[in-house]
């Protein structure tokens, strides 16, 4: 398995420029917000509010609390995660010692393979199948619901492994937690989660191809999301006629623009983008050429070495 080649084929570089554009746009009306504040106090300092102070006084003592404040917030946030981990580990089974323990074995294998950390894998009661990675430095947790442990499939939960160890080897858990500041900021926070949901969305579609390049198989992946998303009872009345149909009745405008309203993309552009992928014969074009080369190179040194 060429690891490099698979890593790097699943990446998009355009991911981090959406991300740090998302950034820049929400520190643009940051600065654009206080601006309008502040030349709306410079023409009100000879006004003066109930406490004593003028309007100038006012705006950049309210600003400093502001901005002390979400400094604050933030080192609170970098602290909750770390609490968090801590009260999974006291509440969730570490499938380290259980009879899930092949988990772990398969989470090993992947970071092995990735060339990246090892990750703790946890498992908490909830009916909801869901799954989710966190955290900014090691160790990093995956976290599933006790709904998937259930009822998924060990080739769903290996292709779900390897999705949730992408956000992880790319970076996204790392960007998410640091970027979540201007998701709390007062007044402004819906409007950056917004726009930070862009890249976030972007990211959903990496992780998939890195499962995708990994796994070599379309259909695993496609099974992990639609048992996700409809469930372990319907999932296989989800067949390829139910999901042309749902492509082609959500292929408008409308319903893409509905879509910048959640942090994932919908399921139908996932399993399209996943379909139309030729992500796996290209990485295993790319590796066959590699290896050609390597060959080529090894035959030309054994015959320069006899001459």
């Amino acid at each position: 398995m060429n690891v490099p080649q698979i890593v790097k084929d699943a990446n998009k570089k355009s991911d981090y420029i959406v991300f740090w554009l998302s950034v820049i746009i929400c520190i643009t009306i940051i600065i654009a917000t206080v601006s309008l504040g502040f030349i709306a106090a410079l023409y009100a300092a000879h006004e003066i509010d109930e406490n004593g102070f003028s309007q100038f006084e006012s705006f950049f003592t309210q600003n400093i609390i502001f901005l002390l404040t979400g400094i604050a917030g933030f080192m609170l946030l970098l602290v909750s995660i770390r609490i968090m981990r801590q009260t999974y580990l006291g509440n969730a089974l570490q499938v380290e010692y259980s009879d899930c323990v092949w988990l772990r074995n398969w989470s090993n294998k992947v970071a092995k393979d990735l060339e990246m950390p090892e990750v703790e894998i946890m498992v908490t009661q909830d009916p909801v199948m869901n799954a989710f990675a966190f955290g900014f430095m090691k160790p990093y947790t995956i976290v599933l619901n006790s709904g998937l442990i259930r009822y998924a499939s060990d080739d769903e939960l290996k292709a779900i492994i390897v999705h949730e160890m992408a956000h992880i080897k790319y970076g996204h858990t790392k960007m998410g937690t640091y970027s979540s500041i201007f998701r709390f900021m007062p007044g402004l926070g819906s409007v950056f989660s917004w726009i930070l949901d862009f890249w976030g969305r972007r990211s959903e579609f990496t992780a998939d191809r890195l499962a995708l390049a990994y796994l070599k198989s379309k259909e695993q992946v496609k099974r992990a999301l639609v048992c996700v998303h409809i469930g372990p009872d319907m999932a296989k009345s989800f067949n390829d006629l139910a999901q042309q149909w749902q492509v082609y009745k959500t292929d408008s405008s409308f319903n893409r623009f509905s879509q910048t309203f959640s942090s994932h993309p919908f399921l139908v552009r996932r399993l399209q983008r996943i379909d139309s992928s030729n992500l796996i014969n290209d990485t295993l074009s790319k590796i066959s050429e590699s290896n050609d080369k390597n060959n080529t190179k090894i035959k030309d040194f054994k015959d320069g070495s006899d001459s």
